[in-house]
């Protein structure tokens, strides 16, 4: 088992930006549920966890900001760090033990989103070198294959690839989401508040594009944390 110090970080901005980058205006309550409810998932798995929202971040650009996130708990003494969005709200508090169970110096582990970027980093302090992190093309849709490209050479082993995930980037994630059975039922309130306020009528739950599990994974675009 490995022993050496893990943290989660939560790198998620605020609700009313959330809501407003993403075109979703209206959707505010429900972004500050998901933030709520991943942070406390990354709070039942009884590791260091922290939350980085934009009045935290340096940087302009988004590579720089999640860098100096990423470094900021790093320099606090952590080995191992499992990055995660707010908007990838089936994701699991067992998923991120096993993430930061399986993160080694030469092992990073990474949950592949539907849009070809990611919604969860798991890597070593020793392998995230700025020279190649911030050359990655984040917030594109090959993100995930060149992340994968990146953590598999330089004789790393190849990484840890966790089963997909969708994101909630777009109205179309929304309402794909909306069918799934696993939504608690506070946040599915604000799920169909915030999409009544969007197209300005009542949604009814439905089936999804892309059932749980996302055999089907090209359902939404955007990027995998903001």
């Amino acid at each position: 088992m490995n022993t050496s110090p893990a943290a989660i970080l939560v790198f998620a901005q605020s609700a009313h930006l959330d809501a407003a980058q993403k075109g979703l205006r209206g959707s505010e309550a429900l972004f500050d549920q998901l933030t709520r409810q991943t942070l406390r998932k990354a709070r039942q798995t009884g590791l260091p966890c922290f939350h980085v929202g934009e009045n935290e971040q340096q940087g302009e650009t988004f590579a720089l900001r999640l860098y100096h996130a990423m470094d900021s708990v790093f320099r606090q003494g952590f080995d191992r760090l499992v990055v995660i969005g707010n908007d990838s709200p089936d994701l699991l508090t067992e998923t991120l033990l096993q993430a930061a169970a399986a993160i080694g110096p030469a092992k990073a582990v990474l949950g592949p989103s539907g849009d070809g970027g990611v919604y969860l980093i798991g890597i070593h302090r020793t392998a995230c070198s700025p020279e190649v992190f911030l050359q990655l093309p984040w917030q594109q849709e090959d993100l995930f294959e060149h992340m994968v490209h990146w953590l598999g050479e330089a004789g790393n082993h190849p990484p840890v690839i966790l089963a997909p995930r969708m994101d909630l980037d777009t109205l179309s994630d929304l309402r794909n989401w909306v069918g799934t059975s696993s939504i608690p039922g506070s946040l599915l309130k604000q799920l169909a508040k915030g999409l009544s306020k969007l197209i300005g009528g009542i949604i009814a739950p439905r089936t999804p594009a892309c059932a749980p599990g996302y055999a089907l994974l090209p359902c939404n675009k955007g990027s995998p944390v903001r």
